[in-house]
């Protein structure tokens, strides 16, 4: 009887819901629901669901990362950056994969007693759920697919709820995970994250909490966990995914990689307000350099050697008034940082092999040669370590720069600040040396952190000079995934350093994404936003924002 049922749902759901998705490389290389009935199983669902999840994660943490200025946004005018169309997979991914898959795969494991797969399930679900709602805003839950109980022509079209009750409705899940957890299950056949740990799964759960805590400026409650002591703390308990380095059928090597290292050259360009602020911020090159970028040249047209218009067109140009007036870099760096400012929407000129690429970290790219004395060359597949990089979800150094939030805004401490700005950074570098064995001295590592501790402790220091500090700090440490930094960005303002966009009226910063189109044109319910301008129930709508 049971695998009659698995077949009748598995083949409504596959006729009901199909639908294309744009080719992007964020496409989902497996879907569990597609799996023959007498091969479905509870391990097998929450495999294809930790996939899904880190391509989740990977594809709105680079979202968040363009706009605010970690990686590169192509795009003048706000209001067209993003499109309707834009997030069609990774909606689908979100209620049609992951959130359709763990009701199905919760049915067998309750049947079985897995509850560790259920908890691992309601993190994962946790942190979608949420997400969503950063993003969007009021997004369908209680009705949506995974809604067994409601009647077809209500899941087909379901109304959106309340972002503060789905905040709500997710810490139950996750208060739940932990007590399940708690318990000491047995854990799955494969457990991407943690390898069957339930007390780290339990950290990772209570960070979670502590990300939507702060995220909604409960300063309270995130405290009252800081005081229990059971979160991610330590580089060894980071929540993240690690990606292989088989190239087809399926391509496991990072995202970053498999769009860098190709035949005909780089795929992506890096962030020249990241480049700059790592470069030339205080205390000097930031060694985490070496790991982020891999420069494939020596110099940049323009800055250190002859303008180029074939290749950098920006370089015959005057930065804008604009650009000018508030000191921020304009088209390159010196020493070979060849990347975009935020907004360029030039075309692509023939520059694979000579713009900066993603490095080992995180991407499991190629470390910077010039940390050997290596000549720069043009990086080509399988180069560095093959894209055998991660994706950051929750890290120790992460939550070391939300307690200094907490201080900050808070408790107006700046001396507390100071010591979780010590650790973040401390935390970050550690973790991201750790991906060669190549290695900055230790005198360069200590400089740095010194000249940025130094730069906060200045006695003409401001308070919100040193939300800055605090901010671009935390900004660098989450390179790899942007999520936090978008809703830090919109929550509190700062840091106020960014570099604007090159348009001079870009429009109204993007507050909340526009709704899918493949949610807003097949569900009756739904109906699209009149701009970007808009709001998500926790949003204090700060005016600093560009």
């Amino acid at each position: 009887m049971k695998k009659f049922k698995l077949t009748y749902i598995l083949a409504l759901f596959s006729v009901l819901f199909y639908t294309s998705c744009e080719t992007t490389e964020l496409e989902i290389t497996s879907d569990p629901n597609f799996l023959s009935p007498e091969d479905a199983n509870v391990d097998l669902f929450l495999n294809g669901v930790q996939e899904d999840f880190a391509r989740f994660v990977q594809g709105f943490g680079d979202t968040g990362s363009e706009l605010t200025r970690i990686d590169y946004m192509y795009g003048r005018n706000y209001a067209d950056v993003y499109s309707p169309q834009s997030f069609n997979g990774l909606w689908t991914s979100a209620y049609q994969g992951m959130r359709e898959d763990l009701r199905l795969m919760n049915a067998l494991a309750a049947e079985s007693g897995q509850t560790f797969h259920i908890a691992i399930g309601q993190i994962i679900e946790a942190y979608v759920m949420v997400t969503l709602v950063d993003f969007f805003g009021n997004v369908p839950y209680s009705e949506s697919l995974s809604a067994a109980n409601l009647d077809l022509e209500s899941r087909l079209n379901p109304n959106a709820d309340n972002g503060a009750d789905i905040y709500a409705a997710m810490h139950t899940k996750l208060n739940e995970a932990i007590t399940a957890l708690g318990a000491n299950p047995g854990a799955p056949a494969n457990d991407f994250f943690y390898g069957g740990n339930a007390s780290k799964w339990i950290k990772a759960a209570n960070t979670l909490k502590m990300k939507m805590y702060i995220t909604v400026g409960d300063y309270a409650n995130f405290q009252s966990i800081v005081a229990g002591g059971n979160y991610i703390s330590s580089n060894a308990d980071d929540f993240q995914f690690q990606w292989g380095t088989n190239e087809v059928q399926p391509d496991t090597r990072h995202p970053w990689y498999a769009s860098s290292y190709t035949s005909t050259g780089g795929g992506r360009y890096m962030s020249n307000w990241l480049m700059d602020t790592m470069l030339s911020g205080p205390g000097g090159q930031d060694p985490r350099m070496y790991y982020y970028f891999y420069r494939q040249v020596d110099v940049v047209p323009g800055f250190g050697a002859a303008a180029n218009e074939e290749v950098l067109e920006c370089g015959l140009q005057n930065p804008p008034t604009h650009y000018v007036t508030g000191g921020h870099v304009f088209c390159g760096l010196p020493a070979g940082y060849w990347g975009r400012d935020h907004g360029n929407d030039q075309g692509i000129p023939p520059d694979g092999f000579l713009r900066t690429l993603n490095g080992v970290y995180p991407a499991g790219g190629l470390i910077d040669g010039r940390l050997s004395g290596d000549a720069p060359g043009g990086a080509v597949n399988g180069d560095g370590q093959g894209g055998a990089g991660i994706t950051p979800i929750l890290l120790a150094s992460w939550v070391d720069f939300m307690q200094a939030e907490k201080a900050l805004f808070a408790d107006g401490d700046a001396t507390a600040a100071r010591a979780h700005l010590d650790n973040g950074m401390t935390k970050s570098t550690a973790k991201v040396t750790s991906f060669s064995s190549l290695q900055p001295t230790a005198a360069s590592i200590a400089a740095h952190k010194a000249g940025v501790l130094a730069a906060y402790d200045d006695t003409t220091a401001s308070m919100d000079d040193k939300k800055n500090i605090v901010f671009e700090q935390f900004w660098i440490a989450m390179y790899g995934n942007g999520i936090d930094a978008y809703n830090a960005y919109r929550r509190t303002g700062f840091p106020t350093t960014l570099q604007p966009n090159l348009e001079p009226n870009p429009g109204a910063y993007i507050r909340s994404l526009y709704y899918p189109a493949n949610y807003v044109e097949t569900n009756n319910n739904a109906t699209q936003k009149a701009d970007v301008t808009q709001t998500v129930f926790w949003d204090n709508g700060s005016t600093q924002l560009r």
